[in-house]
């Protein structure tokens, strides 16, 4: 629905320089940026949890779902103490609120998602970039996440010693 001052017309262009810009992984065309991840979400109905709640055996993930997006990485940072050294980084994923949609996908707290041969989990979503200030013109979800052990996920076959 277009505003009083942001006619359809703006905010189909908007719509088009970005799938441009991004890349459409449901139309498999690919953009300039044209950056993928791979978003998990944890299936509770497989997940077996004991009388506290935890998944002791491992969690259960759901097939991932792959979308285009703009990704702002911050410097890695290592920590060293008795155990070892811990290496930390945080990172900004801006995902097209429309490609989320066409996905049929919620992202939401605690989903995991895959990108530059790590696993990182979402700790917080920002969906208030409007356009034309208007309620109904969300354009985009932005998810802040950090660095996670790939042991701790169970996606994966971990080497063990």
């Amino acid at each position: 629905m277009a505003g009083r001052f942001l006619s359809t017309r703006d905010n189909n262009f908007f719509h088009k320089v970005n799938k441009e810009l991004l890349g459409d992984s449901f139309r498999s065309k690919e953009g300039i940026i044209n950056q993928e991840v791979t978003i998990y979400q944890l299936d509770e109905r497989e997940t077996p949890v004991d009388m506290y709640g935890e998944a002791a055996s491992g969690k259960s993930w759901k097939p991932g779902v792959t979308l285009k997006c703009v990704i702002d990485a911050e410097d890695f940072d290592f920590n060293t103490d008795e155990f070892g050294p811990e290496r930390n980084q945080n990172v900004t994923f801006a995902f097209l609120r429309d490609s989320v949609l066409e996905s049929k996908t919620v992202i939401s707290l605690g989903d995991v998602v895959n990108w530059n041969y790590a696993y990182w989990t979402i700790s917080s979503l920002n969906e208030n970039q409007l356009i034309g200030g208007m309620q109904d013109q969300n354009f985009s979800v932005v998810a802040t996440a950090y660095l996670t052990r790939l042991s701790s996920l169970g996606i994966e076959q971990v080497r063990a010693i």
